[in-house]
């Protein structure tokens, strides 16, 4: 599995209901937490809606460079006029097809991504990044932003863990074709980068170590910038390695009653966005209440009242399909099981319908790169 490492607490909806059918009734009550917080991280990312005012920063990046905006946007489906609308959104899809343009337009420059990601300022975040930079401390704003990430413009999966020795972010690309990684990558960094110092001022926040898949930093003089953090390039894993004693830091521009009022909106904006999800939404919500026995498609085509072909041309139209709705639902629930639940394996392979225990370690190898077993050794 190739990501970029960033922990994050993991989260995912669904009702009290369909917990007790899940678990045992003494684990109820944490797995309808955990599957309360996983519907907000884990949405796809290629699914979720996000403003278009990110589309509208690569469009002009691309236009530096000398490409046309018709170019920019081909096979988005955003008109030109449409990028003028900043209340307009746009799936991460269409954004990730505008950053294959780029890519495809413009073979020899070099650190696109970073370039890219250089051009966002905290204002461009919204309310996700003034409730990241008003939180009390460091810990506070990297739950903050787990917790809200479906508000931001990121393409990648996030996780976080936190142990006595070290803190780690992690960011899945995985589901990010290959050749345009190192421009997601890139673009991340650039803005983790410009959010640490948003949030912090002149107070440095600079990881101990920074894991990067890409083979070559994207601009020469990149390291000079965190002279204090060893970077290992080529990795099998993109992350972040802060210092724990980090963490709970005072960040300087927190206020009370900023915070408050930003969480407030952004969790009243996360309920617009996931309410306005369209089908993704409705079929993770039902494959939820069905996890022991997950339905097939054609099952779930007519519980919809759709046919397979338009149940599958609607969700690829969103930016998803209906293998990777069924795999993000179980995924987050075993991880779910296995860590805070504490199941066996046999158990977990058996509320989430699976017939014998391999063929669920098989699928929980290929959704994390890792075996349940040395996934809770991990943990």
């Amino acid at each position: 599995m190739s990501a970029l490492r960033i922990v994050f607490l993991p989260c995912l909806a669904v009702t009290l209901g369909a917990s007790r059918r899940l678990v045992d009734e003494h684990f109820c009550h944490k797995i309808d937490i955990y599957c309360h917080h996983r519907k907000m991280s884990t949405m796809s990312a290629l699914a979720n809606k996000r403003a278009i005012s990110s589309v509208k920063i690569m469009t002009e990046l691309g236009q530096h460079y000398g490409l046309s905006t018709s170019y920019c946007l081909q096979n988005t489906g955003v008109t030109p006029e449409l990028l003028e609308d900043s209340s307009a959104l746009v799936t991460g899809a269409q954004e990730l097809q505008v950053i294959e343009n780029l890519v495809h337009g413009l073979p020899e420059a070099r650190g696109l991504g970073l370039q890219a990601g250089m051009r966002y300022q905290l204002t461009t975040f919204g309310i996700w990044g003034f409730a990241i930079i008003s939180s009390p401390t460091v810990r506070d704003a990297i739950d903050v932003a787990l917790r809200f990430t479906d508000l931001s413009f990121v393409l990648l999966k996030f996780s976080y863990h936190e142990t006595a020795e070290s803190a780690e972010i992690v960011m899945g690309v995985e589901h990010i074709p290959t050749h345009l990684r190192q421009f997601v990558v890139e673009r991340h960094l650039a803005v983790f980068m410009m959010l640490a110092r948003e949030m912090m001022g002149s107070e440095v926040l600079a990881p101990r170590e920074i894991h990067l898949t890409i083979d070559e930093l994207p601009l020469p003089g990149l390291a000079d910038l965190m002279p204090t953090t060893h970077i290992f390039l080529g990795a099998d894993q993109n992350r972040f390695v802060l210092d724990p004693s980090l963490l709970a830091r005072r960040v300087p521009k927190a206020n009370a009653a900023t915070a408050a009022f930003c969480l407030k909106q952004c969790q009243e904006l996360l309920n617009q966005r996931h309410s306005a999800s369209g089908l993704s939404g409705d079929i993770r919500a039902y494959l939820l209440e069905n996890l022991t026995d997950i339905p097939a498609m054609s099952e779930v085509a007519a519980h919809f009242f759709l046919s397979q072909r338009t149940l599958s041309r609607r969700l690829e139209d969103e930016g998803s399909s209906f293998r990777e709705l069924v795999d993000d639902v179980r995924e987050g629930v075993a991880a779910e099981l296995l860590e805070t639940a504490k199941l066996s394996v046999e158990s977990v392979a058996e509320r989430l319908g699976y017939a014998e225990p391999a063929s669920f370690i098989r699928a929980f190898k290929r959704w994390t790169g890792v075996t349940p077993a040395q996934y809770r050794r991990a943990r």
